[in-house]
């Protein structure tokens, strides 16, 4: 293999160099984006949860408002 390599004209070694950069270059744009991706997921997840519990507290404070029964109908077409 390394006969090989040393046989490769210089320009073909330069574009192998270029090649591999630009594949180890890829990967790490990419291992970039899924962290960031996955931080932004996280932290929709936690506001999620909090809205949750505060959606919950206000369920529990026991509020005449949400006590009332609420009663849909159709009315006719205006």
């Amino acid at each position: 293999m390394t006969q090989w390599i040393a046989e490769l004209s210089p320009l073909r070694k330069l574009l192998s160099a270029v090649l591999v950069a630009i594949v180890c270059a890829q990967a790490v744009a990419m291992t970039m984006l899924v962290r960031s991706q996955v931080q932004k997921a996280e932290m929709r997840e936690a506001a999620e949860a909090s809205s949750r519990g505060a959606v919950a507290q206000r369920a529990e404070s026991g509020s005449p408002r949400s006590a009332r029964p609420i009663t849909v109908g159709y009315g006719a077409p205006r």
